[in-house]
């Protein structure tokens, strides 16, 4: 099924801001590993698509609750400026593409598989120890270093690392 892309306008049933040719164009590009058929490639744009969904964004959606993407958004500003209701910024588009790489690279090596640094090495009769990866068993997928977090820094409602003032009694 083709995928049914957001241009601002709020597209009833939108399922992307970029097309399966733009994610390849971009991969070529950056070095991403992305699967070879489009099909493929528009799975990983919608659940990008989705996971932007759950992100908190300035703004409000401009068509409300039935609106089916989380852009194109009214009242947010950026380095003072207050986009356009229509305008969806490069980076939300970008950041999706990138988003989708990260979702296939966590498909193709899941966090929970890797294995730490090698810290004994045995060479006659092949041995291999690695460290415990220490991360309540998990590592993050999608971590927040990774570019599409970067991209979407702007658009965020929070960014960057929040203390918590915490009084005792």
């Amino acid at each position: 099924m083709a995928l049914t892309i957001e241009d601002g306008t709020g597209v009833t049933g939108a399922d992307s801001y970029a097309t399966a040719a733009e994610l390849a164009d971009r991969a070529a590009a950056y070095g991403w590993t992305i699967p070879a058929t489009e099909s493929e490639q528009e799975v990983l744009l919608r659940r990008a698509a989705e996971a932007m969904n759950g992100l908190d964004w300035k703004g409000s959606r401009k068509g409300g609750a039935s609106q089916s993407m989380a852009w194109p958004r009214t009242g947010v500003a950026v380095d003072g400026e207050i986009l356009a209701d229509d305008y969806i910024p490069a980076p939300i588009l970008y950041g999706q593409m990138a988003l989708a790489a990260e979702i296939h690279a966590d498909d193709i090596d899941p966090p929970e598989a890797r294995k730490g640094a090698v810290t004994k090495e045995k060479v006659d009769v092949l041995e291999v120890e690695y460290a415990t990866v220490e991360n309540s068993g998990k590592l993050m997928r999608a971590a927040p270093d990774r570019p599409s977090q970067v991209q979407f820094a702007d658009y965020l409602a929070r960014r960057g690392l929040y203390a918590l003032s915490v009084t005792r009694a």
